[in-house]
């Protein structure tokens, strides 16, 4: 990779953060937009077409983007596939048009979140874990004001913002430099005995990710809880996750795997409080624990496996984020804290045995 000037590491590092907050928004904004489809459009279980489709232009986003070494123009490209499929969303007079959009949506947000994970790593001679940390921070913002966009103005004109925010990022990501070629000695290293951690690890996070989002307010209204009350605890969720990304950035990056086993050892004690009915509400520090995990995997698989190794890490998050909520919809509500509390130990167990897997091969993953 050429070297950039300070004033385009700047840009880069801005068009990074403005990529990763649309992944968040993207993804979150769905949430306060199904309510107001089912009241225009009388849609019932058709939904499910809508994640089926964006899953489908995901996994092709991978597939591209494991591909891609060239980033120019395609990051950019991408992140206007991104505003035209939320300018479809804005405008379609019919679902049908919901569910051409969410095709787009799905392959523009894998491509973008592909590559605005590694920039920041390429682009920073030190401290890259923990710049990566804070340009993941604006996942988490996005994920807490999509959803109160959609709500303030409604789902047409939230999206038709949304692609305005989307045409700003494709804007500050042109002319983003390739990717950044592996030395010779670490390309012929063997990762496979590691691989099969990062990508458990990896199914597990974003599991949790989603369950914890989707299946606490459900939980909490299992137990009595006020429907009011669950939304903002749920609101705070997004925002614990996103504080977490920022707050524990330096303490994670002086050992990455071995705090953030610490971290998912404290976030499964909290979610031992799903069965203490009075404590039920403090389930959103959940997100602050778990927060710095999907950076880690991915600069530990950028560092030590490659490429390669990312398209199966998304692959990964791909499955956790879909098979398993998809599972947990499928169970009784009294058995949910049961089944989050599973998650959160299968997450624990994974991080745990990828960190004493890569100290027995060498020294672990450090900014």
């Amino acid at each position: 990779m050429n070297p950039v000037d300070k004033t385009q590491r700047l840009r880069l590092t801005w068009g990074s953060a403005l990529g990763l907050f649309m992944t968040g928004a993207i993804g979150a904004a769905v949430g306060a937009a199904i309510p107001q489809w089912q009241a225009q459009f009388a849609v019932g279980p058709e939904l499910a077409w809508y994640f089926n489709l964006f899953f489908v232009g995901a996994l092709l986003g991978i597939f591209l983007s494991s591909r891609m070494r060239r980033r120019h123009p395609w990051l950019a490209l991408a992140l206007l596939v991104e505003g035209l499929g939320l300018l479809l969303m804005a405008l379609t007079p019919q679902m049908s048009g919901v569910f051409g959009a969410a095709l787009l949506l799905g392959l523009g947000v894998a491509v973008v979140n592909f590559h605005c994970n590694a920039l920041p790593l390429e682009l920073y001679p030190k401290g890259q874990l923990v710049v990566l940390y804070r340009v993941n921070t604006a996942f988490g913002v996005g994920a807490v004001l999509a959803p109160l966009l959609l709500v303030g103005l409604g789902w047409r004109v939230g999206y038709a913002v949304l692609a305005l925010v989307a045409l700003a990022a494709a804007g500050l990501l042109w002319k983003a430099p390739a990717a950044r070629a592996r030395p010779q000695a670490e390309a012929t290293r063997t990762p496979s005995g590691l691989l099969p951690f990062v990508l458990l690890a990896a199914v597990s996070y974003v599991a949790v990710e989603l369950v914890v989002s989707s299946f606490s307010g459900l939980y909490l209204r299992h137990l009595g809880y006020d429907p009011r009350w669950v939304g903002v605890l749920l609101s705070l969720y997004w925002v614990s996750l996103t504080l977490g990304r920022w707050l524990l950035a330096d303490f994670v990056a002086a050992n990455p795997l071995a705090r953030l086993v610490g971290l998912h050892l404290a976030a499964l004690l909290v979610v031992g409080c799903y069965f203490v009915p009075p404590l039920a509400w403090v389930f959103p520090l959940v997100g602050f624990w778990v927060a710095p995990t999907f950076p880690t995997l991915y600069a530990f698989t950028e560092k030590h496996i490659g490429y390669g190794g990312l398209a199966f890490l998304f692959y990964a998050a791909a499955v956790g984020s879909n098979l398993i909520p998809a599972g947990f919809a499928l169970l009784p509500r009294e058995t949910l804290a049961t089944g989050m509390l599973l998650v959160v130990a299968w997450m624990a167990g994974m991080t745990y045995l990828l960190w004493r897997k890569s100290e027995a091969e060498g020294p672990a993953l450090r900014s």
